[in-house]
């Protein structure tokens, strides 16, 4: 199977196999899929592409390198493993890690070290350690659902693939949905009861993706409605004026920084149910 089948004949396919094909592709790579099959093959053959002893296209699926890694048991592909009754990829399991990168390959021209599965806050920075500076000939590639989970100083250090065939549609989608519901927020935050509010941002599930967009424009909307409270002029939209109007200016300052330390817990992976509790208590206490 290759990347192309994987994810299609898009644009991020071209751009990998093109990295690949001229052996310059980063030595950190996320790739970032709602379908977590997808991203778990492709992160698989990218590592047979990394291991690869052909040189001329590679995966060649016929070296003794290919073969290893499409069975997994090639000794320098490394599947960073969630410890025991853990949830998420800890700081000791990329400690752990990290150790044996500074092992020389065994068989293969890099050891490639693949971590599938979520890392906690701590993990990742952990992590930001070995990706600022790394030994060489290795190379790390992690997965993920959404790219919000993983911390932006581990971002800026890796190339980010988006590997959704329909990522055009789905982000036009994601961006009407996310209009309406940070409209339906905004719209329940100067109601008296807390009731709305609690029903609005429970809406967002367990949609990290969707959440990020929605507090970004909740963001906006207060932001607007501080510069109304200042200014007067008038004209905004019926969410954005109703916060300048029931909100004092202290308020409104509170909600904005309560918006921002929600998208900063978004990165930190938080608990989605926890992170809808707070931000709902939160603005309460800011209104008082």
């Amino acid at each position: 199977m290759s990347l192309k089948d994987i994810i299609g004949d898009s644009e991020v396919c071209r751009q990998i196999t093109a990295l690949t094909d001229s052996r310059r592709l980063p030595h950190a790579v996320i790739l970032e899929s709602r379908e977590k099959v997808q991203s778990k093959t492709a992160a698989k053959e990218l590592a047979k592409i990394s291991v690869c002893s052909s040189e001329g296209i590679r995966p060649c699926g016929v070296c003794s390198n290919c073969i290893k890694a499409e069975h997994d048991i090639h000794p320098d592909i490394y599947y960073v493993k969630i410890a025991d009754k853990k949830q998420n990829v800890g700081v000791g399991e990329i400690r752990e890690m990290i150790s044996d990168c500074y092992i020389k390959p065994n068989e293969a021209p890099v050891k490639v070290y693949v971590i599938d599965d979520k890392m906690t806050a701590e993990a990742q920075n952990a992590l930001l350690k070995i990706l600022e500076e790394p030994p060489q000939n290795v190379r790390f590639i992690i997965t993920c659902e959404s790219s919000t989970a993983i911390l932006k100083t581990v971002l800026s250090r890796s190339a980010l693939f988006k590997l959704r065939e329909d990522n055009k549609k789905y982000g036009d989608e994601l961006d009407v949905k996310a209009e309406e519901l940070a409209v339906e927020i905004a719209e329940a935050i100067p109601k008296n009861t807390e009731m709305p509010l609690l029903a609005s941002v429970s809406k967002l599930g367990k949609d990290k993706v969707l959440a990020q967009k929605v507090f970004e424009r909740i963001s906006e909307y207060s932001s607007l409605a501080l510069e109304e409270k200042f200014l007067h002029e008038g004209g905004q939209p019926k969410h954005i004026a109703e916060l300048a109007r029931t909100l004092r200016k202290k308020s409104l300052v509170s909600l904005i920084n309560v918006t921002s330390q929600a998208q900063k817990m978004l990165a930190q992976n938080c608990n989605m149910n926890l992170l809808a509790t707070w931000y709902c208590a939160q603005i309460r206490q800011s209104r008082h």
